[in-house]
């Protein structure tokens, strides 16, 4: 399925959300070109952001 720049992906069980910075190209069809997949469940839509800034990616030490 095709996600929009902007579009956040959430799971459920973790809080985990994916932010498209890029719009995905996959066409609506089966089967699917890929799966938005986390905590073994599909990742639900939360909307799309105004801005699809990517969020800060902390430091590991």
């Amino acid at each position: 399925m095709p996600h929009p720049v902007g579009e956040r992906l959430r799971c459920d069980e973790c809080g985990a959300e994916i932010v498209f910075t890029k719009a995905c190209p996959c066409p609506e069809r089966e089967p699917k070109a890929h799966s938005d997949i986390c905590c073994g469940k599909e990742m639900r839509s939360a909307g799309v952001s105004e801005t699809a800034e990517p969020a800060p990616v902390e430091a590991r030490h």
